[in-house]
Formats: C-alpha cells, structure tokens, sequence
C-alpha cells in the first residue's frame, strides 16, 4: 500500500470506523466517570465537614462574656490544634464578628450569617479549600437567643489528591480496555472478511487458469454474488466458442467462393475482378473484427516484455537483409489482461510495419499510468502522410514501394478498439519517423 491506512480498503475502513467509535465511547466513558466520582468526592466532603461540625457543637459551651465558645482541648479532630494543619474553624455571631476560631484560618470567613439551621457548602479558589457554614441558634443561661455561623474550611490538597489517583488509575484502565477491545475487534474482522479473502483467491486461480469456476462454500450473503460471478464466467466462456465456431464456419462458407471467383479474374471484366478484391477485404476485416476478443478481466495477465523479444527475434530473421535492428524498452514486470491472440496480432503489426517501412531502426516502449497502458512503437523511415485516418481503413498504405495488404494498422485499429482503448499516429521526435502510440485501459 501507498500509505499505511488505504480507505479504499474495506478492512481499514471497518477498523478505522471501529476504532473511532471506541474512542468516542471511551472518552464519554471516562468523562462520564470522572465526573460521578468528582460528585461523589465532593459529597464525600460535605458529609465529613457536616460531622466534624456536629462533634464541634457537642463540644461548644457558654464562655465568661455570653458567647458561645468552643473548648480546644474537646474538639474531636486533632488538627484543629495543630497550626497549619489544613483544617480550621471558626464561630462569628449575627453580626459577622469572630468570636472564637481555632490556632489560625487559611483564608477569612464569609461575615455574611446563616440562616438557623441551613448548611452552606462551597469550594473557595483563594486558597482552594472547601468552606462549609452552618447557622444556629443558642440560648444563654438568661434564655437570651443568639444566632452564631459556625464555619469549618479544610484545605483541598487530599481531595486533589484522591482525584488525581482516581483519574490515573481511570483513564490507564480504559486505555488498556479500549486497547483490548481494538485488538478483538481487529481479529473480528480478520475472521469476518475470511470468505472475501477466499474468494479474491479463487478468481485470481481463475485468471491464471488453475481452476474454471468458484467453488468454495460462502457465507448467505457472498452466495448470489459468486453464482453471478460463476454464470458470468461460463456464459463468456460458451460465448467465445461459439463466436470461434461461427467464425470458423462463416470463414468456409464465404472464402471458398470467393477463392473460385478470384481464380477466374483472368477471364472476368476489372469491373469484377475489383468487386472480388473488394468482397475479400471486407470479410477479411468483418471476420478479424468480429474475432477480436478485446480485455477479457478473468484472464490471467500477459507479460508484454516476452511476447515483444519473441516478435522481434522473428521479425529480424524475415528482414534479415535489412539489418533491421529491434530496441526493446519495455519494463520486464509490465503486463496486460487483454486476450493472447489479440496483443500478439497488435505488436506484430506495429512491429512489422515499423520494420517494413523503416530504416532499420525500430524502437518499441510501453509504460502503466493511473488509468491506462501506454505503447509507443517509432521508426527511423518516412513517416505519416498528413491524413493519417485514411491510414486505418482496409488496405490503405502510406508507402507503395514495399509489398504489402495494407491490412496491419486497420487489424491494430479493430482491436484496440474491441478494447475501447485509443489509437494515434504522429512523427517520432527521437527517430524521425512514424510512431503509433495506443493506449489501453487498465482492468
């Protein structure tokens, strides 16, 4: 692959969608947690400050002015004695005056009083501590009321502890979860695209004729493309042979007669004689049209390099008095789907003209684009003529002086077109004289 995910690949893509899904889950996941166990730790606190404040009223009495005071000595939690502790308190009257607090306070109490009786929880930024406030009311030994905001701020640094360590052990977990569940599902779909795996197999034993129909048993879904697929082959198969032997058979029928007709030329008119010739021609071309199997795409691929060097070793012995001299330029992995017979008629047309019409020097070249292959065939002759169309019709030629049909780039033309591919002829900028280009699309 050109890069390590291909999206044209239905395995990437399945794990790719797959594997987004599961981050996304992941994440909400995570979030999801992180935020419940925040909730939780934070009423965790709320509760631990409520019952510290409990245990603080317990131990709260009438001091020498009035006031309500709290002994240091009864409060239950040792670190409200013990300076910088991280947890202090405080009582302020209805008035928002500090009556009594203990050995010092992270940050100055809210002087606002609180309602008798309601709590109020909050998180302070300066510093990050937590404030809970809880407003009472107290009866003096002369049954006099007084409302009092008892106050209890403790300082945030276990609570970001335990979150730290929460979020740790959370976000570790899920990684390895969201890991693990990649992985299944990756060996998910090895497993789940077995069958397609399968069957690419099959039809590349099909194109290199090692088997001649699927035969594998396929999931319910798979089954009606492979018995399309099975129909397909075998009604291109019985096509084919009964083309040949229509071919075969019209070829009989029609040449024999024709053949007579041409052995009396001498005795008819050249009214007749031409109308033969004409009539030769044109079966001729109808028959290697009709023959032309074009691209076929299960056939196995023909490497393009090989069948060349074979062509020209035959064409350099017939024009062996011409010291015809072949350069090959084809790269030796290039290969073409395209039908045997068909691509060994091409090249041996474009070869055998270049070498009949040319100087000696022949140069062949063919390469693979995005969408086609590309095969250049150049000579060092004479080159077009300016109409170069006229050149691709039925026993037309551009030089009179060799012998010749006429025939070779008209059956160039025929094929190239059952491939749907494209035919051009130009003058070769390296050698100087003809060059036929055809391009052929990639299946």
């Amino acid at each position: 692959m050109a890069s390590p995910l291909n999206l044209n690949s239905l395995r990437a893509r399945l794990l790719l969608s797959a594997a987004l899904v599961l981050a996304a889950f992941g994440s909400l996941t995570g979030l999801i947690l992180e935020r419940s166990f925040n909730s939780g730790l934070s009423q965790a606190q709320q509760d631990k400050m409520q019952t510290l404040i409990y245990a603080l009223l317990g131990a709260a009495s009438e001091g020498a002015d009035g006031n309500l005071t709290i002994d240091l000595q009864a409060v239950p939690d040792p670190r409200l004695r013990q300076p910088l502790s991280g947890l202090e308190a405080a009582l302020l009257d209805e008035q928002g005056r500090l009556v009594w607090q203990s050995t010092g306070l992270l940050a100055a109490p809210d002087p606002h009083p609180v309602a008798v009786g309601e709590w109020f929880f909050q998180r302070l930024r300066q510093p990050d501590a937590f404030s809970l406030r809880f407003g009472l009311r107290w009866i003096d030994g002369a049954d006099d009321p007084r409302r009092y905001s008892i106050v209890i701020i403790e300082d945030a640094a276990s609570y970001i502890a335990q979150l730290h360590a929460f979020r740790r052990t959370l976000w570790l977990w899920l990684s390895l979860t969201l890991l693990a569940l990649t992985l299944t599902q990756l060996l998910l779909l090895h497993w789940g695209l077995l069958p397609l795996r399968r069957l690419t197999r099959e039809l590349r034993q099909i194109e290199q004729g090692q088997q001649t129909q699927i035969q594998g048993h396929y999931p319910i879904e798979l089954r009606p493309l492979t018995r399309d697929l099975n129909a397909m082959i075998s009604a291109e198969r019985h096509q084919q042979t009964r083309y040949r032997n229509a071919l075969g058979d019209l070829a009989h029928t029609l040449k024999t007669p024709l053949a007579v007709l041409r052995g009396l030329e001498a005795e008819a008119p050249p009214e007749v004689q031409e109308q033969v010739d004409r009539m030769l021609h044109i079966v001729d071309h109808q028959l290697r049209r009709a023959a032309a199997a074009g691209t076929r795409t299960l056939t196995e691929p023909i490497g393009l390099r090989a069948l060349t060097d074979k062509i020209s070793a035959a064409l350099c012995k017939v024009y062996a008095d011409q010291s015809i001299r072949i350069e090959n330029h084809i790269p030796s992995t290039l290969r073409l789907r395209i039908d045997q017979g068909d691509l060994y008629e091409l090249i041996g047309n474009l070869l055998d003209n270049a070498a009949k019409y040319g100087n000696g020097k022949v140069r062949i070249r063919a390469r693979a684009n995005a969408d086609y292959h590309l095969i250049e065939v150049e000579d060092n002759g004479g080159g077009f003529p300016d109409n170069t169309q006229a050149l691709l019709e039925r026993g037309v030629r551009a030089d009179t002086r060799a012998p010749g049909q006429g025939l070779g780039l008209a059956a160039v033309s025929t094929i190239v077109e059952a491939c749907q591919g494209q035919l051009q002829l130009a003058r070769s900028v390296d050698l100087g004289g003809g060059k036929v280009s055809v391009r052929l699309p990639l299946r």
